[in-house]
């Protein structure tokens, strides 16, 4: 449910500039992170982009976080009784910014750093062309503000996965060349109306993770575009199960390893479970159960993911749940024999997922 509505929401005076940009609903989700979700809302208000709504997802906190939220001014605060997933809140506020009239939604992630002039610049984008769904900025390193992290990815449907490139000139060529395949990132991705109304939310199945993958196929199969503003920056950090996985905490593992099978169920073609693709990606999470020696907790989540994308199992994932016996003695005690046995039946690729 909302509570309360904006008191002084930026942009409200109906003579102001502001009146003529389109609305956009900032989106953000908040869960257990007040603190980071405040310093987000702070920052937006430094941007140069003045005809904007502020609305923050409270995601089933505890009720002091709900409380610290409260004492925001100019946001509308919608409360989820439950944690709804990152789909689920999203969405929540997809549905909330469609009332408020937004023209655009922009999906933020409570701990990216905007630039001030990022929001204008992707909404002048948009504008310049009704085909395009969704824009994303390039995504920075907070610590090397210089570095990109993340321009765009290209998802190969022949490989199940995506690769991806962190140069703008190799971005820039992909674009042109493979439009149809680009994919973007969630972290602070502006979505069109018209796009929410030709495809709606994300897919709640996924909870967390991948979801954003499985909305830019699906604005492309819409007849959308999926663009990438280059001169616009948003500064965020991520946590990389395949190149650190001991620093990622075991839901993680879980959902990546999960969601990328029920990705696949969802595209053309009933057998790309048992496909060489798969057995690449099967290889990639052996990798990183090899990088993780001694956190069972770690490996037995990858191995559930593994086994509950194999079967369909959608929802949140439970800290109990443990991978089937034989899973966790052969898999989770062996994953390099097994990576040994993948390599004699298969090339060294360099596709990744």
């Amino acid at each position: 449910m909302a509570v309360g509505a904006p008191r002084e929401s930026v942009g409200s005076q109906a003579e102001s500039p502001a009146a003529r940009e389109p609305l956009v609903a900032v989106v953000i989700l908040n869960w257990r992170e007040p603190d980071a979700t405040i310093a987000c809302v702070q920052a937006l208000r430094g941007l140069d982009y003045a005809n904007i709504r502020i609305v923050v997802v409270d995601n089933g906190s505890d009720p002091e976080v709900v409380e610290t939220l409260t004492r925001l001014d100019g946001i509308v605060l919608v409360r989820n009784a439950t944690n709804l997933g990152f789909t689920g809140g999203v969405n929540v506020g997809l549905r909330q910014a469609m009332e408020l009239g937004a023209e655009y939604v922009w999906l933020l992630n409570n701990d990216a750093v905007t630039a001030p002039d990022t929001l204008r610049k992707l909404v002048a984008m948009a504008e310049a062309d009704p085909r395009i769904g969704l824009v994303s900025p390039v995504i920075h390193d907070p610590n090397q503000p210089e570095k990109p992290l993340f321009c765009l990815g290209l998802f190969d449907s022949r490989a199940l996965g995506i690769a991806q490139t962190d140069n703008p000139a190799e971005a820039q060529r992909w674009l042109a060349e493979q439009p149809d395949k680009v994919v973007v990132l969630g972290t602070a991705l502006l979505v069109k109306r018209e796009l929410f109304g030709a495809i709606g939310g994300l897919d709640e199945n996924f909870f967390a993770y991948v979801e954003d993958v499985d909305y830019n196929l699906r604005c492309h199969a819409a007849g959308f575009r999926v663009a990438v503003c280059f001169d616009a920056v948003v500064y965020h950090k991520f946590r990389e199960p395949m190149r650190n996985p001991d620093n990622c905490p075991p839901y993680l593992h879980y959902y990546t390893s999960r969601n990328y099978p029920l990705l696949w169920r969802k595209l053309p073609g009933s057998l790309l479970l048992f496909s060489k693709a798969a057995l690449w990606f099967l290889r990639g999470r052996l990798r990183q159960a090899e990088l993780l020696p001694g956190n069972q907790a770690a490996i037995e989540a990858l191995l559930a993911g593994l086994w509950d994308g194999a079967l369909g199992r959608t929802g949140a994932y439970d800290p109990q749940r443990r991978p089937p016996w034989l899973l966790r003695c052969s898999l989770g005690r062996y994953p390099s024999a097994f990576i040994r046995m993948i390599d004699g039946k298969l090339p060294i690729s360099r596709r990744k997922v």
